[in-house]
């Protein structure tokens, strides 16, 4: 999904990587938190697969480092507007699509107006919740990020992205200090636990991480620069800390245990390093055979819409299939596979036709902008 310059080769990693995220939050959430959070417990259990399933949150980190690189990239080749278009391309067809197949399988169970108003906000990415899914929390995150690259391209500001990154850098610095310091701030919880965490204090250092990796792809790392990556790349890991400390503390009751964080710190930074590997690699990787390389885009395009459908429509097909006499691992399986299959028919065959009605709406309204401003300066 980027390039890093001009005429580098597509960075294919970041479709593997991204898919192998979305994955990991999907087992998390299917073959661990349906049972273990106290928000769901289901009454199956999946013991035998903790061990691997339950640091599988920590996909949502990356997918915020994965973001700050391309994101930024992205915008480095683009006007404001058209980096806004394009953030509205990607994003508003599948969420559509995928809300709506989640609103159809809660409705088996229940239909009100709180799930119908959840839905609303989900189809408009209104950033408070709740949404029809809980996981959309993690869109909030991405738009605020994206608003804040939107109005550095349309202040002409493109060149300063730099100063974006150490500013996030900063600010989440300070703000994991503060609640390291004061872990039962009640103001401070506001920005973990609350519609105002979309602002970029807890996991703005993710984000910063990605921005760091982009300019270090294009060799523009000033030792101003280099300080704000250390610094992220500290922050970020206490950040995965605490987040993991907080995810076992959750969990507790029903898994009987605690589960260390630092598996997660360790798969986070592998995909890290895989990152920079894939960047740095690129032009081999595209040497792959072509239909390796098309199967792993294809993978690169599912993982939106499979991060937006497992959850809801996943702990449905859990319960359903377990009801039959399902074991619980073969339940997950199964439940796993139809999620993914239910993505990839988002990607190939629904988000395109919308995509290309959004566009041509786009277009017309481009041409009659143009066609005013020519009109006006003539008179």
């Amino acid at each position: 999904m980027a390039k890093p310059a001009a005429g580098s080769p597509y960075i294919y990693g970041i479709d593997a990587l991204r898919f192998v995220c979305a994955l990991m939050v999907t087992v998390f959430h299917l073959g661990f938190a349906s049972w273990a959070s106290p928000l769901y417990l289901r009454p199956y259990k999946m013991p035998l697969i903790e061990n691997i399933a339950q640091p599988g949150w920590v996909g949502v980190e990356l997918f915020f480092v994965i973001s700050g690189f391309v994101i930024v990239n992205s915008a480095a080749s683009a006007s404001a507007m058209s980096f806004l278009k394009g953030r509205i391309l990607r994003l508003y067809p599948a969420v559509w699509i995928c809300a709506s197949l989640t609103l159809i399988v809660i409705a088996t169970q229940d239909v009100n107006r709180r799930i119908i108003k959840n839905y609303l906000r989900s189809i408009t990415l209104y950033p408070a919740g709740p949404w029809i899914d809980g996981q959309y929390w993690t869109l909030a995150c991405e738009i605020c990020f994206y608003a804040l690259v939107f109005i550095m391209c349309a202040a002409g500001q493109k060149m300063r992205m730099p100063a974006l990154a150490l500013g996030l850098s900063l600010a989440s610095t300070a703000f994991i200090a503060l609640l390291s310091a004061f872990p039962d701030s009640a103001v401070l919880a506001v920005f973990t636990d609350t519609a105002w965490r979309a602002i970029p204090f807890y996991y703005g250092c993710q984000f910063a991480i990605g921005i760091y990796i982009w300019r270090l792809s294009q060799g523009r790392m000033s030792r101003v620069s280099w300080l704000g990556f250390i610094c992220a790349l500290g922050t970020g890991v206490a950040q995965i800390y605490m987040a993991g400390e907080n995810t076992s503390d959750r969990t507790l009751a029903a898994a009987g245990h605690p589960f260390s964080p630092f598996p997660a710190i360790s798969i986070w930074v592998a995909g890290l390093i895989f990152i920079l590997a894939s960047v740095g690699y690129g032009e081999r990787i595209s040497r792959l055979p072509g239909s390796l390389l098309k199967s792993v885009k294809t993978l690169g395009a599912m993982t939106y819409p499979l991060y937006l459908l497992h959850f809801a429509i996943g702990v449905q097909l859990l319960d359903w299939l377990t009801d039959l006499g399902m074991t619980p691992l073969m339940a997950l399986a199964l439940a796993v596979a139809i999620v993914c299959a239910l993505s990839l028919a988002v990607c190939k065959w629904g988000e395109p036709s919308i995509r290309s009605a959004l566009r041509s709406i786009f277009d017309r309204f481009g041409q009659r902008a143009a066609a005013l401003q020519t009109k006006e300066s003539r008179v």
